[in-house]
């Protein structure tokens, strides 16, 4: 992995994110995050986000899980697309979006992970996170607001 990875998130697409995430809140939200790249010798670019049921059992305030049934139909949209599931977000409600213990030890080596802080109901940072190595620690990954092609056309005329 390079020492500074990058995402691009459009901007449309992180407002999607930040409102799946104030909709679920007091819960965490979770859901996978379309595009390309593989945040080596491509960084990282999301095309659409795709929310999922939160199923873990314990405590949905803190923790997320995305159902198995759900990564399924989410890798063949991706495969409908001609893109890839390049990685998962979900929420911190009430605390920052840095990853937890819990989030390091869930996590996929090769995915990018984003998360965003929900304070009192309102969204607030979007950070990103790869892990270095399977089952190493995470490393920051520099999101990047891309403008929306169509809206920045639109602008230019």
């Amino acid at each position: 992995m390079s020492a500074h990875a990058s995402v691009h998130i459009p901007a449309h697409v992180q407002t999607e994110i930040h409102q799946a995430c104030e909709a679920a809140y007091p819960l965490e939200a979770c859901g996978v995050l379309f595009g390309h790249g593989d945040g080596e010798t491509i960084a990282w670019t999301v095309t659409g986000i795709r929310a999922a049921p939160n199923q873990h059992g314990d405590d949905q305030r803190r923790r997320y899980q995305v159902p198995p049934e759900f990564q399924m139909l989410a890798e063949r949209e991706a495969e409908q697309r001609g893109e890839d599931v390049i990685g998962y977000y979900h929420s911190h409600p009430d605390h920052p979006a840095q990853p937890s213990e819990y989030d390091r030890v869930h996590a996929w080596f090769g995915y990018v992970y984003a998360i965003c802080a929900v304070i009192q109901g309102r969204s607030t940072d979007l950070n990103a996170f790869t892990l270095k190595g399977e089952g190493g620690a995470f490393a920051t990954v520099d999101v990047e607001q891309t403008a929306d092609s169509i809206k920045s056309a639109l602008e230019v005329r």
